[in-house]
């Protein structure tokens, strides 16, 4: 359970006619995959029935969730899109003429929020690391990239586009996208947990909310129940009918040429919703997941650390869309409830042997992106391990850093990462670590609130080195520090 004093109504699952075997068949594949999930919820008929985290995650966590943000910039358009604010057919220079650079490319006269929010701006490429480099204001920099296309023709994934929307709700209603939202969307549904990433004072809107399993899965089934929650209508019925419907094409025909995405990365875009071969969905990067089947009158939420994402989609279609079809008994549901009760994430092997010493730091390759500054953790030189009586003290120090984490043994230490200034939070992390039967001391260090985990190797053997790397990088390539948020108010 969330600490929402709101939460959603939960059932046995087969009194909802969902089949647990159904869904611990999904946990035995997940165990067999290279998928790490860190939460699952599963709703039917508006009724959670099969939720789980995996420790050290619990259920309380907010998350980083990457692009599934823009689902919540989707929703802010779409309100204030109804209350008159600004209109799907506005062209996005009108709005900001103050940073459209002299000799913008005439095509984007012809640029709308609409093309802003179903990712046909006409670009063929990704503009996010060109716009950044143009230095000063990201969306500046963004009209300063010419489109090859004409608005409206060719889909292109590209993250200044719905940074523009975000931006243009925060100017037409004087205030931040999150202040828009509280008031009409956050509060009713008790969602007060949420923080933003910012770029210089405005959310970051393509990515950077931080929100609770539990406020995805509202998020969710409000979306499915065509913007109603309970007597009120939170969003538009007509905008929920249009941000979760085909409003671009984005098969190998309707995009410039190049690698295909995966089978449901092409079955159409909305409004920051992507279409499903079941349904629809909003998505983030390694595994951050709403799934809306209407069919089914279903949501599935995920967060996770995972690459393979169409693999994932699968393993949850396989076997949760036959099980909503399923009668299921009440001895399947409590074994469900008893698996999910106790699932957890292994711990590193431990021979048992003793670990400590001091270490020059093997950097890692740097991130590539607009929010990069090297390394996976920029400036750090030296490692040095402590042992405590149930684990170890990690301190990492060198050029701007100076940051001390225990680590666990046989369990997850709770720990720090300092704020980089005032007003930001210290970054959680969870952390454990063990020493295998070579000496090799192997770490785990969680960004618990994201779904990154940095990994620490130790030698002892003379001349060794303390490689840092990221299982799976960050999106942005500043560290930990660079993970800091905003402190709510």
């Amino acid at each position: 359970m969330t600490s929402s004093s709101f939460s959603l109504p939960r059932s046995a699952p087969s009194a909802q006619g969902v089949d647990a075997a159904g869904v611990g068949r999904l946990l035995d594949a997940l165990e067999a995959s290279d998928h790490e999930l860190h939460s699952l919820m599963v709703l039917r008929h508006g009724h959670v029935v099969a939720e789980g985290w995996w420790a050290p995650y619990p259920a309380d966590l907010k998350h980083l969730v990457y692009s599934l943000s823009k689902t919540f910039t989707s929703a802010a358009a779409g309100l204030a899109i109804a209350e008159g604010r600004f209109g799907l057919d506005d062209r996005m220079v009108d709005h900001f003429p103050e940073l459209v650079p002299d000799g913008a490319d005439e095509k984007y006269d012809r640029y709308l929020v609409r093309h802003a929010l179903s990712m046909s701006s006409g670009h063929e490429e990704e503009t996010l690391d060109r716009a950044a480099a143009h230095g000063g204001d990201l969306l500046a920099g963004f009209f300063a990239v010419p489109p090859e296309h004409e608005p409206g023709t060719l889909f292109c994934y590209n993250q200044p586009t719905i940074y523009g929307v975000g931006r243009l709700v925060a100017k037409t209603t004087g205030g931040g996208i999150l202040d828009y939202l509280r008031p009409r969307l956050l509060d009713p549904l008790d969602i007060d947990e949420a923080q933003w990433m910012m770029i210089g004072d405005v959310e970051m809107a393509f990515s950077g909310i931080h929100v609770r399993t539990e406020s995805l899965a509202k998020t969710g089934q409000l979306v499915l129940d065509r913007g109603r929650f309970g007597d009120a209508q939170l969003l538009p019925e007509a905008w929920v009918a249009q941000a979760t419907s085909l409003q671009t094409e984005n098969d190998a025909a309707h995009r410039a040429p190049g690698a295909a995405d995966p089978v449901d990365w092409q079955q159409g875009y909305g409004f920051q919703y992507w279409m499903n071969r079941h349904g629809f969905r909003g998505d983030g990067a390694y595994g951050q997941f709403i799934i809306v089947w209407p069919a089914q009158d279903a949501v599935v939420v995920t967060t996770a650390e995972t690459v393979d994402m169409q693999g994932l989609l699968d393993l949850l279609t396989t076997h949760l869309v036959p099980a909503m079809s399923g009668v299921g008994t009440t001895e399947a549901d409590a074994a469900l409830a008893e698996r999910l009760a106790g699932l957890a994430l292994p711990l590193p092997g431990d021979a048992g042997g003793t670990f400590e010493g001091a270490f020059d730091v093997e950097v890692g390759a740097t991130v590539p992106g607009p929010f990069s500054s090297g390394g996976p953790v920029p400036g750090a030189e030296r490692l040095e391990v402590s042992p405590i009586a149930d684990g170890w003290l990690a301190r990492l120090r060198g050029d701007g850093v100076d940051v001390t984490l225990p680590i666990g043994r046989g369990a997850w230490a709770a720990g720090e990462w300092p704020a980089p200034e005032a007003g930001l939070d210290a970054v959680p992390f969870r952390s454990t670590a063990g020493v295998d039967a070579d000496g090799v001391w192997h770490a785990e260090l969680r960004m618990i609130q994201t779904p990154h985990t940095l990994l620490v190797d130790v030698d002892v053997e003379p001349g060794g080195v303390a490689r840092l790397a990221w299982r799976y990088p960050p999106l942005r390539g500043d560290g930990p520090a660079g993970h800091a948020l905003p402190t709510l108010a």
